[in-house]
């Protein structure tokens, strides 16, 4: 599955970057829409969403608050950061309690990659504060690190383990053939959200080549 990240502000500018696409991640903190605004876009039961709020845009509570709503109202997976800690786990694990919603803790580094021993540690912790998924997005300097992360996938299921950088493309590709539920592309008609990111059009042309 490839989950088209809206990430641009506004909620008209979001729905065209959603355009047509049937999963897709809304990064809350960019978009920045209002409470309503969020309740209708997930209304749209034909797609399925990833709901995330970065840190840094609204006060905590403002922030939890709307992945609780999200959880509630059918999105199919919120994400929080693995920083924000146990006792915030706690609480977006318990508004999944009763819903579809499955929840993602995610580990982001901007610098490097872990040894495989360090990222394994973070996986644990990850699934003992009761994530369903661990995502894992570090960036590579190196193809021994596309290689590190790839290797997460024989720990078992639940994981989404990438590369992030220009060296790090591959590893978003790959991962799909090594067990990943989803991965991340950028919109046709925006910016992606991470370095090293695909537009939907070129992952699908990768596939595609692929399986010809």
């Amino acid at each position: 599955m490839l989950y088209v990240c809206l990430s641009a502000e506004g909620m008209d500018n979001a729905l065209r970057q959603l355009g047509d696409e049937k999963c897709a991640e809304l990064r809350v903190d960019l978009v920045r829409p209002s409470m309503d605004e969020m309740k209708g876009l997930l209304a749209k039961k034909d797609v399925s969403y990833i709901v995330t709020c970065r840190p840094g845009v609204f006060d905590e509570e403002t922030s939890l608050g709307y992945l609780m709503t999200a959880a509630r109202l059918g999105a199919d997976y919120i994400d929080i950061e693995i920083e924000r800690g146990a006792e915030v786990a706690a609480r977006m694990k318990s508004a999944c309690d009763g819903t579809k919603c499955k929840l993602i803790i995610s580990y982001h580094n901007f610098d490097c990659t872990p040894s495989r021993d360090e990222l394994r540690s973070i996986i644990a912790e990850c699934r003992g504060r009761g994530a369903d998924i661990v995502k894992i997005a570090c960036k590579v300097n190196a193809p021994a690190d596309n290689a590190a992360l790839l290797s997460l996938y024989g720990d078992g299921d639940g994981i989404v383990a990438f590369g992030m950088g220009e060296i790090g493309k591959i590893s978003r590709l790959a991962s799909l053939g090594c067990g990943a539920r989803f991965t991340y592309v950028a919109s046709d008609n925006g910016e992606g959200t991470a370095p090293g990111q695909l537009t939907v059009s070129q992952m699908r042309r990768c596939i595609e080549g692929l399986a010809s």
